[in-house]
């Protein structure tokens, strides 16, 4: 009789190179990575709609559709995952697409109830706070500087041992991310199978 081993869970995705192990991701750019992943599977799911329904989407939406909510969420998630610099500057380019199709009523965003003037207001002041956050705050200047294998900023280096720890989330919260992230790939499938009940529910009505 062959011995029979208890089954063993594939994880979604697990990094095949990690630089700089030693350092870990802040806990806010990892919180977007994750929120990333969930804007990936959220893709298919909204094909398989558009697919059940009929419904016609013109190529530029397309174009927006998969690079901002697939590829460039997709690779922000494997950029933090592996430590790779990248993540900054794949980050930026996100957040300008996306405040630009916002200030042009374009996208999501773009097409909430709110004002435009309000709307176009917000991203303007949305914009530069978010990339101030990217490039001037003190954590995430030594976080790039330590996977990039360069210096810690003279001024900061003081506050090393500080700004490298990612405990903001506490226990809870780190087990909240991680259940969510191990069990993707479920939600994934439930959400397939959601989206084509909503349509086929839509084309009964």
């Amino acid at each position: 009789m062959p011995h029979m081993r208890p089954g063993q869970r594939i994880r979604f995705w697990s990094p095949r190179f990690l630089n700089q192990p030693d350092v870990a991701a802040p806990g806010l750019l990892r919180l977007l990575a994750g929120i990333g992943m969930f804007s990936v599977a959220g893709v298919p799911m909204y094909a398989v709609a558009l697919a059940v329904t009929g419904a016609d989407i013109d190529s530029a939406e397309a174009i927006y559709v998969a690079v901002v909510h697939f590829v460039l969420p997709l690779g922000l998630f494997y950029a933090v995952n592996a430590n790779s610099p990248l993540s900054r500057p794949i980050l930026t380019v996100y957040f300008l697409v996306l405040a630009v199709a916002t200030y042009l009523g374009k996208g999501f965003l773009g097409h909430l109830a709110a004002d435009h003037v309000v709307t176009q207001a917000a991203t303007i002041v949305i914009l530069p706070v978010i990339l101030l956050w990217l490039y001037a705050t003190p954590k995430m200047r030594v976080y790039y500087a330590l996977i990039r294998g360069r210096d810690v900023p003279f001024e900061l280096e003081a506050r090393r041992d500080d700004l490298t720890t990612t405990d903001w989330l506490g226990p809870k919260g780190k087990a909240i991310l991680s259940a969510l992230l191990d069990n993707l790939e479920t939600i994934v499938l439930l959400g397939f199978i959601l989206a084509t009940l909503a349509a086929f529910r839509g084309m009964s009505v």
